[in-house]
């Protein structure tokens, strides 16, 4: 059974033919005549009809710009879009924004800025080395003026300064809202029956977001956290974990965790104490539906410690230690994703979750292996990673496409579907792999070029490139990253081309045949690529405010 929706807003079930590879939204029996089923929708007005998702998904250009243009699109303007900034080393800038808290008054400024100028003017117009002069003037004078350098670099070189409250209601703030309309959407999948009608998911959600700002805004006037990206990431996946605090209060409240059925006369006598000691199925699916979300935010904590470490790093790494990097994260990403995927399929058994929360591994896994061509210098570098990866697809996926394969899966690993299915499964996933390989390199390659020709250029300083040593090139970076793409679309070609010559299954219509059949599921998967990509520019994104706690201890 699956629920669609109706143009008066109701819901109805109908039946959907069962296929292979399909996991049955079923509807749990209800435990009470009063009880509300657990089918229930939280966010009416953005679930598509079967209509508008056939014409959406059903031509494959439009479906291309469904899932791929349209969701790097809206990243693109949201990192396009210029960050005001207050540059402390322009005097300009120091006469505009006199209400900055430095222990460095304004007038203090203005005299050192002075000092500086006519000090500069009389060492270039006059020669400190003039053999008339006794040396011990020589060092005197070259001291002085050096000493004031090193003072003028301390004082007057600074990073810009961005404004908190556009970084927090803008940036971040759109961030976060997309973050929340993630976990809202997979809540949405999974069907909620307990989630009260007086707070409804839209009101729930303005809440929710409205409260991390709050939050953020405390951050930044009283703790001087706010400098630290990891505050933000950490705040938006506590902000992400509001409405499963919300879920647990409410199923304790409305007694949700026991069972409730009613009682034969002869249960009641002989039975009460251990039917009223049983879980409820509904609740458990409700554990490991909690258990795995989990897992899915942890996720992405997980990926900003792997960025950092790595990929923020301002030194060149060698081929070896980017190839050791993509695969072991890459071996990382396959482990959550294998893990989460049982679960779902075998204790949650929701086929829209398992499709999104493989997207969203994929995700994770191909922006972080694109944000690395930004670290690589030579040719060499590049063919070895893109050699393996194009070589991964092109033998690694048709062979677990096999017979042979499925056979050794359930001999040693008891795998109960049939090949049929488990075809299917293969399918998915590559066309699941191919969806989140084109939005994230078209994502990368459009950016680079948005930032670096862009007025956000200097707040993100991990895209600046032949700047201060650093050997990257733009340029360099922009034609072989175009090359990359190039050889994945061949790779996805030849690999597409035997999975329809040589086992006859065509990954397309399959997709196409899953999104009529979970019309939901759609916006699930957009807004899961826009949350991931601007995941990523807010991980290299430098954060230097202008004011705030931590700026009023600033010498």
């Amino acid at each position: 059974m699956f629920q669609a929706l109706n143009q008066g807003n109701e819901l109805e079930y109908e039946d959907v033919q069962s296929r292979p590879g399909h996991i049955r939204r079923s509807i749990p029996p209800s435990t009470s005549a009063a009880e509300p089923e657990e089918n229930t929708h939280l966010l009416i007005g953005i679930r598509p009809s079967r209509k508008q998702v056939y014409e959406w998904t059903h031509n494959e250009w439009k479906r291309i710009l469904v899932l791929n243009v349209l969701p790097v699109a809206v990243v693109l303007a949201w990192c396009a879009i210029p960050l005001p900034t207050y540059d402390p080393n322009d005097i300009n800038d120091i006469n505009n924004n006199n209400n900055n808290n430095n222990d460095i008054t304004l007038n203090q400024h203005q005299n050192q800025h002075s000092q500086y100028l006519l000090l500069n003017h009389f060492s270039n117009n006059f020669n400190f080395n003039n053999n008339n002069n006794n040396n011990n003037n020589n060092n005197l004078d070259n001291n002085l003026i050096s000493n004031f350098n090193n003072d003028n670099n301390n004082n007057f070189e600074k990073p810009l300064e961005i404004n908190f409250w556009y970084f927090l209601f803008f940036y971040y703030g759109f961030y976060n809202a997309i973050a929340l309309l993630m976990i809202t959407k997979v809540f949405d999948l999974y069907s909620l029956n307990w989630w009260p009608k007086w707070l409804g998911g839209g009101f729930a959600y303005c809440i929710f977001w409205i409260f991390s700002l709050f939050l953020g805004a405390l951050i930044y006037l009283y703790t001087g956290l706010e400098k630290f990206n990891l505050t933000w990431v950490l705040l938006t996946f506590f902000t992400m974990n509001m409405p499963l605090l919300v879920a647990f209060i409410v199923i304790k409240s409305q007694n949700r965790n026991t069972y409730r059925h009613s009682m034969t006369i002869f249960q009641k006598t002989f039975l009460e104490r251990q039917l009223d000691s049983r879980i409820p199925a509904s609740y458990r699916r409700f554990l490991w539906f909690c258990f795995t979300l989990f897992i899915i935010i942890s996720a992405f904590i997980a990926g900003e410690a792997y960025a950092y470490v790595f990929i923020s790093t301002p030194s060149a790494h060698t081929g070896i230690d980017a190839f050791v990097y993509v695969y072991s994260w890459l071996a990382t990403i396959y482990i959550l994703d294998t893990v989460t995927e049982y679960i779902i399929e075998t204790r949650v058994k929701s086929y829209p979750l398992q499709f999104s929360f493989k997207l969203y591994f994929f995700m994770i896994y191909f922006i972080f292996y694109r944000n690395l061509f930004a670290r690589l210098r030579n040719p060499k570098q590049y063919i070895l990673i893109q050699a393996a990866s194009s070589l991964w697809v092109c033998i690694f996926y048709p062979i677990c496409m096999t017979r042979k394969m499925h056979k050794a899966l359930v001999y040693f690993l008891g795998l109960r579907k049939d090949y049929e299915e488990y075809k299917k499964q293969c399918g998915r996933s590559f066309f699941i792999r191919n969806l989140a390989e084109n939005a994230t390199m078209l994502g990368f390659i459009c950016w680079i070029c948005i930032i670096h020709y862009g007025p956000n250029y200097d707040v993100y300083p991990y895209f600046k490139f032949n700047e201060e040593g650093n050997e990257f090139n733009f340029d360099y970076t922009l034609r072989a990253s175009c090359y990359i793409w190039a050889f994945e679309l061949a790779s996805t070609i030849i690999t597409r081309l035997i999975y329809t010559n040589v086992f006859q299954h065509n990954i397309s219509k399959e997709a196409v045949k899953d999104f009529e059949a979970y019309p939901e599921m759609v916006v699930a998967l957009i807004v899961i690529i826009i949350h991931v990509l601007q995941d990523m520019l807010m991980a290299l994104l430098s954060l230097n405010f202008q004011g705030g706690h931590s700026g009023k201890n600033r010498p």
